[in-house]
């Protein structure tokens, strides 16, 4: 079995190496790792000979599935990210696997396992380029149940706001708030990481820290420097809200898509 590893973290990319050395389903040999964009589509445009790849999504100059607009690799690949909202349907029906940082031996050899399984009865199904474009630009919105509205406590009432009525969460002061259509905001009680998780990220977006915001909240973009992106929401006094550095690249494919 002959591996290739797309992983920009080092630490990474070193525990990766370790368990497919320890693992009992391993055997061959392992390359890379390979850490960016660039470095990858010109390693893959010379050499194609891999049996599976093994990649992280985020990489030091953007996400991995930019790759895929210069090679399509001839090689299954197994995703390897610390973000559950990339999930993809599209590899779970083609039988490709995606796995959570911090990667589970169990959960490394289960997905050799299902590798060497198909790969043995020729069964491998390959994506083409575009194919794996629109896929990897799609979480899995269909298997997952997101959350269609939020009760929200106000004194001894209780009221309800509809999730296509929200246009931004946002953090103040150890408490997390919902923003309506209508600028009116609300106490309620998740975090934004909680709230992350329960929102299709087809829709809504983790700017920052502090906000996680819909599309249609923003009502002005600017450059800002460093390449790093500026928001103005629709009814917000905020003047200060800027797009994370290590999420600027994953915000302006998700305004693309």
């Amino acid at each position: 079995m002959k591996i290739l590893i797309i992983e920009d973290e080092k630490p990474a990319a070193r525990q990766l190496e370790r368990l497919l050395q320890r693992s009992e389903e391993f055997e061959g040999n392992i390359h890379g790792p390979l850490e960016s964009i660039a470095q990858s589509v010109d390693h893959l445009t010379k050499n194609q000979d891999y049996d599976l790849i093994l990649m992280d999504i985020h990489l030091a100059d953007g996400p991995s599935f930019e790759i895929f607009e210069s090679v399509e690799p001839s090689a299954p690949i197994i995703f390897c990210t610390a973000y559950d909202q990339y999930a993809l349907e599209a590899f779970k029906l083609n039988s490709i696997d995606y796995l959570l940082k911090p990667i589970e031996p169990n959960d490394l050899d289960r997905a050799l396992q299902k590798f060497k399984k198909l790969h043995a009865q020729s069964q491998t199904p390959e994506l083409s380029a575009a194919e794996l474009l629109k896929a990897l630009q799609k979480p899995i919105e269909e298997a997952k149940s997101y959350k269609e509205r939020f009760m929200i406590k106000l004194g001894d009432r209780i009221i309800s706001r509809e999730t296509r009525e929200v246009q931004f969460f946002y953090s103040a002061e150890k408490a997390s708030f919902l923003q309506d259509q209508e600028g009116r905001s609300y106490p309620i009680e998740y975090s934004l990481d909680q709230l992350e998780a329960s929102v299709p990220s087809r829709d809504f977006f983790r700017i920052n820290r502090k906000y996680l915001i819909r599309f249609e909240a923003i009502r002005e973009m600017h450059s800002y420097s460093g390449s790093r992106i500026k928001l103005h929401l629709q009814h917000c006094d905020d003047d200060d809200i800027l797009v994370s550095r290590d999420r600027t690249a994953e915000f302006k494919h998700w305004l693309d898509s």
